[in-house]
């Protein structure tokens, strides 16, 4: 993998606790708004979504969490124990939010049953924004004292701050992140999905969408490898590039946010910008 400059990592951080902490001081006006910041950041950011994508991509059993369809009351709203399962049900609530997929208003009334949705989103992100983003700040900050000062450039691998292979749906876990969770992906819904996207962007030609969508099913097929090859995300990567420049590559990372594209794609940029 490539490095990226420690001015670019400190940068990155510093507008995503920006973004976390607008998310805390938001009023229940905008605090979608703020949300949808947070999710774009890590979504589009190179550096952040190979910190956090993988989140983003989590398999989380919500109904062992909560009701999604928030209908009548929540009578037991089990968080995970642990931190960093915490931190993967609040990104992924998050991401289905922006999607429109959870209301929170609706979803936290049946939690708190408290006849003032405000107050009812103001108890939700004290019981789980406010720690998990805590978290997620003492984090930042250790990898920059880790592995970011006194340095001119850091790797990918260093900026792993979660046990992706820890958190697990073993024993009765709520959420399942890392290898397995490809397993439970529907790859070619995936791609249908993406692809649609692509043809009502117009970002490429119809006699083009032919070799997108061949490119993108070799980059599911790469990643799915126990240890998919650099070099040859990197080169889809380039081709998408040279097909629909910038704007088609945000699209598939968009929907492919394993952290091991998003660094094939920042290195082409990179490169393409230096």
């Amino acid at each position: 993998m490539g490095n990226f400059p420690v001015k670019q990592v400190k940068r990155s951080i510093r507008n995503y606790e920006s973004a976390a902490s607008d998310i805390l001081n938001s009023s229940h006006t905008t605090y979608m708004s703020k949300v949808e910041r947070f999710v774009y950041i890590a979504k589009n950011d190179p550096i952040i979504n190979s910190i956090v994508g993988p989140l983003l991509n989590s398999d989380i059993d919500l109904n062992s969490i909560h009701t999604l369809e928030a209908t009548d009351w929540i009578p037991e709203f089990n968080l995970p124990i642990n931190i960093d399962e915490q931190i993967a049900y609040m990104m992924k609530m998050f991401d289905l939010m922006t999607q429109g997929q959870v209301n929170l208003d609706q979803l936290s009334f049946a939690i708190y049953r408290n006849n003032n949705f405000s107050r009812c989103v103001e108890l939700w992100m004290g019981d789980v924004a406010v720690p998990s983003l805590r978290e997620l700040s003492y984090r930042l900050n250790d990898l920059i004292e880790d592995e970011v000062q006194g340095k001119d450039e850091v790797s990918a691998a260093s900026l792993q701050i979660f046990n992706y292979g820890s958190i697990t749906a073993t024993d009765g876990g709520n959420v399942a992140i890392g290898k397995d969770i490809q397993q439970t992906i529907n790859y070619e819904q995936i791609i249908n999905e993406l692809m649609e996207k692509i043809k009502a962007s117009n970002l490429v030609s119809d006699a083009q969408l032919p070799e997108v969508e061949s490119v993108v099913g070799e980059i599911q097929r790469e990643i799915k490898q126990t240890e998919p090859s650099v070099s040859k995300l990197q080169e889809f990567a380039g081709k998408l590039y040279q097909v629909g420049e910038e704007g088609l590559l945000k699209l598939v990372t968009n929907a492919i946010t394993d952290p091991r594209w998003g660094q094939a794609v920042a290195n082409v940029m990179l490169g393409i910008l230096s």
